[in-house]
């Protein structure tokens, strides 16, 4: 075999798209057996493998996008994840492994009030998801489905006959003790909900927010922005919802 015809095979060949039996579909490069280099692989399910390939698996660099528009930007290292970068949720939350504070005490704002601002007296949203959904009596709203614990499963809003998933004894405490529920209860005297409010220790920071220009950039170079309100912006937004309410009333 001639050397040059060794170094030819050896070449990536790039942008190539290929369509498979089951329904996937990729389109990037190659090597001489398998996806290798920088490639964006579509599932049957629509879910979509984007970064850097090596023999035909996510290695370095990559994004998995989900059709409800969720995504995960990850190190990869031959096909598995091997450290979690950033989880965003569809409406633009972006999850912190550590250290996450969002809806917690002082700032139990939602993502929803976050990004476009408090609502007027009377208006205060339940969930961040709008509308909020109806609970069943006795059950919970586990953001993915109805938890009914009298028959341990999640059913689907929409059909209250379809069975999501059976959640395990540790899934279905912490539900309990977290998620909101289909009934109200006192709430009783607790101290520690009126410590930072008297210390003035509260601090409204917002999360960090990927724009729209952001996220049509690949995932490594995109800047995640910390914002933080400035007193003259807390008076200006005080303002303004006291001006709203005048007018709603």
């Amino acid at each position: 075999m001639k050397k040059s015809d060794c170094k030819m095979g050896d070449e990536i060949e790039m942008l190539r798209e290929t369509r498979f039996i089951g329904g996937s579909i990729y389109e990037g490069s190659w090597d001489a057996i398998d996806k290798t280099g920088v490639g964006r692989y579509v599932t049957p399910y629509k879910v979509v493998l984007e970064g850097e390939y090596r023999n035909g698996m996510l290695h370095g660099c990559g994004s998995m996008y989900w059709p409800r528009g969720q995504i995960i930007d990850s190190i990869w290292n031959h096909g598995k994840m091997e450290q979690q970068k950033r989880y965003t949720f569809a409406d633009g939350l972006s999850y912190r492994e550590n250290e996450w504070d969002y809806c917690t005490f002082p700032d139990r704002r939602f993502y929803n009030c976050i990004v476009n601002g408090l609502r007027p007296a009377g208006k205060v949203l339940k969930t961040n998801d709008q509308p909020t959904k109806i609970i069943p009596l006795f059950c919970y709203d586990t953001g993915a489905g109805i938890f009914h614990p009298d028959k341990n499963c999640i059913k689907s809003y929409r059909n209250c006959k379809k069975i999501l998933n059976i959640p395990k004894t540790v899934e279905s405490k912490w539900i309990k003790e977290n998620c909101r529920k289909g009934w109200s209860e006192p709430t009783g005297h607790r101290e520690w909900l009126r410590e930072y409010w008297q210390s003035g220790a509260a601090d409204f920071a917002t999360l960090p927010h990927i724009s729209s220009e952001d996220k049509t950039k690949n995932w490594w170079q995109r800047l995640t922005k910390f914002a933080r309100h400035t007193p003259t912006d807390m008076k200006r937004m005080k303002h303004n919802c006291i001006k709203e309410c005048q007018l709603n009333y």
